[in-house]
């Protein structure tokens, strides 16, 4: 620096390039893609699978619930099978509400996108759509249970 400039007070800044921007962790930035992303990362492998048996395997067991054992004709399991429905439906809505939350951006649209899949899991006629919603369920609750191992591991 210049005497001139020290009298002055002006300060000479180097010309140096801006720092590069750091990359968001899933702590930072846990947006649905981000949560893909670490889930399907080597490290993590482990923890996805079993995160697919544990969160996946509710929607799996609610869909057989419903759509299998339920039994009018014996009102007592019958009752017990829909106590478990209704426990495995509230299980996974919160799941999915969260991330349809931070997909769609709105309130609304995530309730409204979580009832309509829980919904169509235990109601649907057509074997297609309720299979369709068990894939869709299975995969959001895999992958949320697997990240949520993943980073615990690390914690």
């Amino acid at each position: 620096m210049t005497a001139s400039a020290r009298r002055s007070g002006l300060s000479v800044v180097p010309n140096t390039p801006p720092a590069p921007a750091r990359r968001r962790t899933v702590h930072e930035d846990p947006t649905v893609i981000g949560q893909i992303r670490l889930a399907f990362r080597k490290q993590n492998r482990l923890a996805t699978f079993v995160g697919a048996l544990l969160g996946g395997g509710v929607p799996l067991a609610s869909w057989q619930l419903a759509h299998r054992e339920i039994d009018a004709s014996q009102p007592f399991y019958g009752q017990i099978a829909a106590w478990l429905v209704l426990g495995g439906l509230l299980f996974s809505a919160v799941t999915v509400y969260g991330w349809s939350r931070q997909a769609f951006g709105s309130t609304a649209k995530a309730l409204g996108y979580t009832v309509l899949l829980e919904g169509v899991l235990i109601t649907a006629r057509t074997s297609w759509l309720s299979v369709a919603a068990l894939v869709v369920l299975i995969s959001v609750n895999a992958v949320a249970t697997g990240v949520k191992l993943a980073l615990a591991k690390r914690g």
